[in-house]
């Protein structure tokens, strides 16, 4: 009975180090945990004082940002604007991809996402595009 005791606390201890230590989420758990000790020290050691610490985005959230920098996209660079696509995922980012003809378009590209972003994650994988064989020097 000693030896399932100590088994069980083991794995309780590795649960405890993954969900803390995961290389993408961990960062944000731990800080969470510090903030519901903080939030325990000042309101006493009550479980009613954690419910409800956890704010999420609202479902509609990421949509209207996904559909407000792909309206400014068209806007700023007009035709240029159809090459881009502007992608929800499901971690809670934006994906802005595709391919434009000059670097100019990737740089005005880039202001126009950071000014309609607001306070979402977004990621800028906008590429220049290459010239094709057709148009390229023959000797």
């Amino acid at each position: 009975m000693k030896r399932l005791h100590i088994v069980g606390m083991g794995a309780v201890a590795a649960a405890v180090a993954a969900f803390f230590f995961h290389p993408h989420k961990g960062a944000d758990r731990r800080e969470s945990a510090r903030r519901g000790g903080k939030r325990l020290a000042r309101h006493g050691a009550s479980v009613t004082s954690l419910v409800g610490i956890r704010r999420r985005r609202a479902a509609g959230g990421l949509a209207d940002v996904r559909q407000r920098i792909e309206d400014a996209l068209l806007e700023e660079l007009g035709a240029d604007g159809f090459s881009l696509r502007v992608m929800a995922g499901d971690d809670d980012a934006i994906a802005v991809r595709g391919e434009v003809g000059s670097l100019d378009l990737i740089r005005r590209a880039s202001e126009v996402i950071n000014r309609s972003r607001g306070s979402a994650d977004v990621v800028n994988l906008i590429r220049l595009r290459t010239p094709s064989a057709r148009g390229a020097l023959t000797a």
